[in-house]
């Protein structure tokens, strides 16, 4: 397009349909990335939508110019439109590799290079050559390119490109055909087939079978078909899917046994009863396990070998994980969806304190009754493991009205497990680096709010320190305390994934607590165990008990798997908070005089 050409719009009938199909795949593109921003199936919607919404946008501005427009600007918007659709072919490949599940082909460096350079070839020959288009003609919309002699020959080669990608998706679907999953994956499959035969008949080989110079332009139909398709199964079947299954080794004997067929709210210090009530069910029939804990731990801690665990985490997107704030989404319709199609199952419900921090008290509750009322329905086992302190008694009182039975747990802490475990000493940051060696804190990354010159001094060279802080100071490694969710989970997910197996300190949390508060810090330390717990790291945080309210603190211990004694501490009092787990043992110390 030159510079100063004067170009004039009109709106017509052809232009209708290309500025719907742009407004769906728009919508329909944020609404999905939206859902879950990190998952890679996602992205991949939303990168065909993308090349729909160009698609679309060079077909509106080609049908929308007013006649006597310089052809020299239908043909650069008519480039557009087809460059668009160079790009969906490859945008096919990498959906199709990540939908359902993410194939291991393309988790390889190059293969992203593989999947686009054909594209970028083609838009190469679309832009910068006349062997695909080489002007301008017109359809029964509008203007439209007029297709190269040497098209005839091009045509059969991106049609065979094209259609593999669609048999990639018919492969898929063959694999899951036998499980639940093959019906929102089937609705998916039909709309891509609904859309991509007839479009190679009108759209990609009509100039061929015509001896046509143009296509007949419904492309924006097709679009909008696929479109509509992926929307209605992205609202209609908006959960994961779970494959039940049993465990193939009996549990040990329970201390707590619960009888099948009810609703438990379980209150105790930690989670050992209400899963090993859980354990003992699964082993006679399905159960799905809800929970923060990373799933290898709860394999190792609590036996659960084959159970399908569904992690509620935002550092990882694997099948079968969901995000704290998709409460209302995925994680309601997967376990009512789970509950439904498998009568006399059992599922535990586990870090609801978790949940109604970030997404509030009423949200849990409602998703409780809505999860109890199907367990009733369907014959099914709920077990709802909850924490002393972590709710207030008046919704205590309220998750006892979603439930058959309540059983209250009144355990010793129970011994220090062996292996990588997450810390949580009450302590003052004071005390951090003579009490750091004693729990096996050796090296690694420490985030402090305490200036790193001092900090240095304090502890040796022995961790890589990150300041935390809001006046950044240039060739300090910083993080900006109203920042953690971001820089704060780069700094310890970069360094995790470079330094695997080693110590992650976190110290002074109550001085976090300055700046942000529970909504805030909470996730920030639950993604911190979430990204340690995926690399073979040791998380150690130190908080003052007084500066946070007995709830607060109730929480936070949840969210740690195990401690030490707090003998190890001089003057230590006889027990920490009663909220530890039972396999919890948190040092604790009292206020200096």
């Amino acid at each position: 397009m030159t510079a100063g050409a004067s170009v004039a719009f009109v709106l017509n009938l052809g232009a209708a349909l290309p500025i719907v199909a742009l407004f769906v795949s728009a919508f329909l593109g944020a609404y999905v990335f939206g859902l879950n921003p990190r998952g890679p199936a996602n992205r991949s919607v939303l990168l065909v939508m993308i090349a729909f919404v160009v698609w679309d946008v060079g077909e509106v501005v080609q049908r929308s110019l007013a006649p006597g427009t310089s052809p020299d600007v239908l043909f650069f918007w008519a480039r557009v439109t087809w460059v668009a659709i160079a790009f969906v072919p490859a945008t096919l490949y990498q959906l199709a590799l990540t939908y359902p599940t993410k194939a291991d082909w393309i988790r390889r460096p190059w293969a992203l290079a593989a999947i686009y350079v054909p594209a970028l070839a083609w838009a190469s020959l679309i832009s910068m050559t006349g062997l695909v288009i080489n002007g301008m003609s017109s359809n029964a919309f509008g203007p439209s390119a007029r297709v190269a002699p040497t098209y005839a020959y091009l045509a059969p080669v991106f049609f065979v490109w094209m259609f593999t990608s669609v048999m990639l998706f018919v492969r898929s679907w063959w694999q899951v055909r036998k499980t639940p999953s093959r019906w929102v994956f089937g609705v998916v499959l039909l709309g891509l087939i609904a859309g991509t035969v007839p479009a190679a008949v009108t759209e990609l080989l009509w100039p061929i079978l015509s001896s046509n110079d143009t296509r007949v332009g419904l492309g924006s139909l097709y679009t909008l078909m696929w479109s509509i398709f992926i929307a209605y199964a992205v609202v209609r079947y908006r959960y994961l899917v779970i494959e039940p299954v049993t465990e193939a080794r009996t549990a040990r004997a329970p201390r707590h046994r619960l009888e099948r067929g009810l609703n438990y709210l379980v209150l105790e210090n930690g989670r050992s009863s209400a899963m090993g009530a859980f354990r003992d069910i699964v082993s006679a029939t399905p159960g799905l396990c809800v929970t923060g804990l990373a799933p290898s731990r709860v394999s190792v801690r609590f036996g659960l070998e084959r159970t399908p665990i569904l992690w509620i985490t935002t550092v990882s997107n694997e099948e079968r994980t969901v995000r704290p704030n998709a409460l209302d989404f995925e994680l309601v319709h997967t376990v009512v969806k789970f509950l439904r199609e498998n009568p006399g199952t059992a599922v535990l419900l586990d870090d609801l304190d978790y949940l109604a921090t970030l997404a509030g008290f009423d949200a849990v509750a409602r998703f409780l009754k809505r999860v109890t009322n199907q367990a009733s329905a369907s014959k099914g086992t709920v077990i709802v493991a909850a924490g002393f302190g972590t709710f207030p008694p008046e919704q205590i009182a309220l998750l006892r009205g979603s439930v058959d039975r309540v059983l209250e747990v009144q355990e010793a802490i129970a011994s220090s497990t062996p292996g990588a475990e997450h810390v949580l000493m009450t302590i003052n940051a004071q005390d951090a680096p003579v009490a750091l060696p004693l729990v096996g804190a050796r090296r690694g990354l420490l985030l402090t709010t305490e200036h790193p010159t001092k900090a240095r001094l304090r502890y040796g060279d022995r961790f890589d320190i990150v300041w935390v802080t809001e006046q950044p100071e240039p060739g300090v490694p910083c993080v900006r305390p109203n920042a953690l969710d971001t820089e704060g989970r780069r700094a310890i997910g970069n360094y995790a994934t470079a330094h695997e197996g080693m110590d992650i300190v976190l110290v002074g949390l109550e001085q976090l607590a300055l700046y942000v508060d529970l909504r805030s810090w909470l996730p920030f330390v639950k993604d911190s165990l979430d990204i340690a717990s995926l690399h073979g790291c040791r998380l150690f945080l130190t908080v003052a008990p007084e500066a946070l309210s007995p709830q607060e603190l109730a929480v936070l211990a949840r969210r740690f798997d195990t401690g030490l004694s707090p003998s190890m501490f001089k003057g230590s009092a006889p027990s920490g908070p009663t909220t530890a787990a039972p396999e919890n043992r948190i040092p604790y110390r009292e206020p200096s005089a």
